[in-house]
């Protein structure tokens, strides 16, 4: 309140950050039958939480690396683990490490060197998510190496040494790192920052005069971890000799010791969400690597250079991005990054970026002037760190140091952005390990830019598509979903084939005609659909102007729905005010709009700070919404900057329906409750009765509680008549209908399920 704030802010992902990342196997204990009770288990000191959250409060206003972890300094080797022998004679070395509440555990080996056939395999006790096989490809000069993220807080690592190399392997765990936030829990921790709901994905439209540059580009950036214990962004990047060395570009302040980062590349949403408050569907996270060398890095235009030291598969399909080191101001630019360990995310400046001097200590920068309104696109937030600037062309001329850009709601608060300049990189200061040009000009050639390895590829026929599926209230069980279909190719997209299906039942085909030229995009809907539950919708599209498309890595799209309530008497709501309680106010309301419980304003000074217990009675199978506003003259909720107030919605079963603190004017939460302690809706629990039946069903819903409906169909699927059920006991009359055959659907609109039963009509 009355305040400017910096903050940082992210997406919630539907699926968990962590999926497996598997590169070959699996580790050889999983087709044993060993008994691992006789393995100790390394319990890890508690972490004092709070102390962290505070600290991030600060940090995360700084141009610091994103921190998502607590390391934890430890010494286990060989001799700390269980050794099992296999009747070939090869072996087996595991050991568990446990950290109580981690969302997630990493390692670094300060010994990591692998014989020949030898794997080091790490998952988590319920095997859910397996990294490895880490490899002799993976060895160092420093025979050290740092791991990706395994999810959980049991941690199992797992060695296998073939007989042939019997006691030449090495491994000795330096630090386990216990991490406790991630784009997920950042966001339902809102007290942290804002929602981040400005953010656009990778695959949003960013503009026809950039969509090829972004398809490419989009190849080069990664997400790495620094330190063990931290996020920042950046992107491979090309030399003058198109030779695919490993150099990657990112921020200096994001330094620690590279031998010990990890690389995720290609962490894409396939179903993108552009400025809106839904989720993002995860992408796949199958392309993960580690260990670097340093090259270079200078605080004067904050720059890193490392060398990432395995070669990057082939089949990886990455892109080296290119550069201009001519200085000349851009007519707009993008950035693409990871937020806060989120996906990968982009932003457009349309009003061009200018040189000044920011930040602390200062460095040579490119603004993203608050003049110039800040991002028209989109946003950077903490583990956007050193992520690539590129200008129009789509080369590299920058790598973010910091700013004020944060989300307000669906759009950017317009504050600005500032990058190092690749110019300034470039040889500013002499000295090999200081600049950029010995490494990426190894031939001394001079040229002011150089493009991307390999070359952007733009194909004729290019067809895309995607699906989306709309918000929808929380009574509503109806959607409307739209696929988007796009011409990426350089020829008009005249016609194409659509196949689609719900959750991977039969598809329906449309042959779409239209005129859409490059980069052009079409929505085609789809109509009313009804979700019980949960729904993914799925997409393909092929035979592009009848014939062969060129790309097939953009033809398939889905997207999935979930809707539900909370079983549930009454809504919990825990209020701590901030510094101006007296600015906050809330009501609860009922489907119809009526208020049921309000509060506030707060007495001013008097009850600053002060926390509030609140207990909403609740109806089950009923809708309701809370809504919190702050009515300063520039309203920002109730954290962070004027006392860190914040509020959590939960339910009787202590469950998080939604958490907050920092959201502009205000902010609404819709809340479904569902049937509590009655028979369940199943097929069992309903009767249906006579069958055969000469005019009349009668449908018992006995102890079942809650909203429901009926559809009656016929064998070809129409639609021959529906209605509401009023009570336990409902009489359908279909004395009107033929003899035959019908189908009768019984839906729930607040636990969104279904069943069927045949009826036979005799008369």
């Amino acid at each position: 309140m009355r305040k400017i704030v910096i903050v940082i802010t992210v997406f919630l992902i539907n699926t968990s950050f962590f999926a497996q990342v598997t590169n070959t196997g699996e580790p050889k204990s999983w087709k044993l039958q060993n008994d691992t009770k006789s393995i100790i288990k390394h319990q890890l000191p508690k972490i004092n939480l709070e102390k962290l959250k505070k600290e991030d409060l600060v940090n995360d206003k700084l141009a610091m690396p994103w921190r998502f972890g607590f390391k934890h300094n430890i010494n286990l080797g060989f001799e700390d683990g269980v050794w099992t022998t296999l009747e070939n004679g090869d072996r087996i070395w595991r050991i568990n490490i446990e950290s109580n509440d981690a969302i997630s555990m990493n390692v670094i080996f300060d010994e990591f060197l692998m014989p020949i056939g030898g794997k080091v395999y790490l998952y988590n006790n319920d095997r859910t998510d397996l990294l490895g096989a880490y490899t002799a490809t993976q060895n160092q000069k420093s025979e050290s190496l740092g791991t990706w993220l395994v999810k959980g807080s049991n941690l199992w690592i797992e060695y296998f040494e073939p007989a042939s190399v019997k006691n030449q392997g090495k491994l000795h765990i330096s630090s386990v790192t216990h991490g406790y936030r991630n784009a997920s829990t950042y966001k339902r921790d809102k007290s942290l920052g804002d929602s981040g709901d400005c953010n656009q994905d990778v695959n949003c439209p960013i503009g026809n005069d950039w969509e090829a540059h972004k398809d490419n580009n989009k190849k080069s950036v990664a997400i790495l971890i620094s330190g063990g214990s931290s996020f920042c962004s950046g992107a491979l990047i090309n030399n003058t000799a198109n030779d695919q060395k490993g150099y990657f570009l990112t921020a200096n302040h994001c330094y620690a010791n590279p031998t010990n980062w990890s690389f995720l590349f290609g962490w894409i949403s396939p179903n993108p969400v552009c400025a809106s408050t839904a989720d993002s569907t995860n992408g796949p996270i199958n392309m993960s690597i580690s260990g670097a060398t340093f090259r270079a890095k200078n605080a004067n235009s904050d720059f890193a250079l490392v060398e990432i030291n395995p070669t990057i598969p082939n089949a990886w399909n990455r892109t080296w991005a290119g550069w201009d080191k001519s200085d000349a101001n851009p007519t707009f630019e993008v950035g693409i990054h990871h937020p806060s360990g989120d996906i990968m995310k982009i932003c457009r400046d349309n009003t061009g970026a200018i040189k000044a001097p920011n930040g602390n200590p200062v460095a040579q920068t490119w603004e993203i002037t608050a003049d110039g309104g800040g991002w028209e696109l989109g946003v950077t937030e903490g583990g956007s760190s050193g992520s690539p600037l590129f200008d129009q062309n789509g080369k590299i001329i920058g790598q973010l140091y910091g700013g004020l850009a944060a989300c307000t709601g669906t759009v950017d608060n317009s504050k600005l952005d500032h990058y190092g300049r690749f110019a300034i990189s470039w040889d500013a200061i002499a000295g090999n390990t200081n600049q950029l040009k010995p490494w990426l000009d190894p031939n001394n050639t001079n040229q002011n830019t150089i493009d991307s390895y390999p070359p952007l590829q733009v194909f004729d026929l290019d067809a895309g598509i995607s699906v989306n599926i709309p918000d929808i209230g929380c009574s509503e069980d109806q959607i409307n979903p739209m696929i988007i279909i796009r011409n990426i190719g350089s020829l008009t997209l005249t016609s194409a084939t659509i196949n689609w299906n719900v959750d991977n039942g039969s598809d329906t085909v449309i042959n779409w005609t239209g005129s859409l030229a490059q980069y052009e995009f079409e929505s085609v809907p789809l109509g009313n659909i009804t979700v019980n539950n949960t729904l993914t919708i799925n997409a393909t599209v092929s035979n592009p102007n009848n014939g062969t498309d060129e790309n097939n890595t953009n033809n398939s799209g889905s997207d999935t729905i979930s809707i539900g309530g909370y079983q549930t008497t009454q809504i919990h709501l825990d209020l701590l005010t901030d510094d101006f309680c007296e600015e906050t106010s809330w009501e609860f309301k009922d489907e119809s709009g009526t208020v049921l419980y309000s509060g506030g304003p707060y007495a001013i000074n008097q009850q600053d700070n002060t926390r509030f217990i609140e207990n909403f009675n609740v109806n089950p199978e009923s809708c309701y919404t809370f809504t919190i506003i702050d009515t300063a003259t520039n309203p920002d909720g109730i954290c962070c900057g004027f006392g860190n107030g914040s509020y959590t919605l939960t339910d009787d079963n202590n469950a998080i329906i939604f958490s907050g603190g920092s959201f502009g004017n205000s902010e609404t939460t819709e809340i479904a409750t569902k049937t509590i302690n009655f028979r369940s809706f199943t097929a069992e629990n309903i009767k249906i009765h006579p069958i055969p039946t000469k005019n009349n069903i009668m449908i018992n819903l006995g102890l079942i509680s809650g909203k429901f409906s009926y559809v009656l169909a016929n064998t070809l699927g129409q639609k021959i008549q529906q209605g509401s059920l009023q009570s336990a006991q409902n009489t359908v009359d279909i004395s009107n209908l033929n003899d035959g055959v019908y189908f009768l659907r019984i839906d729930s609109s607040i636990s969104k399920k279904s069943i069927t039963k045949k009826i036979i009509l005799n008369k």
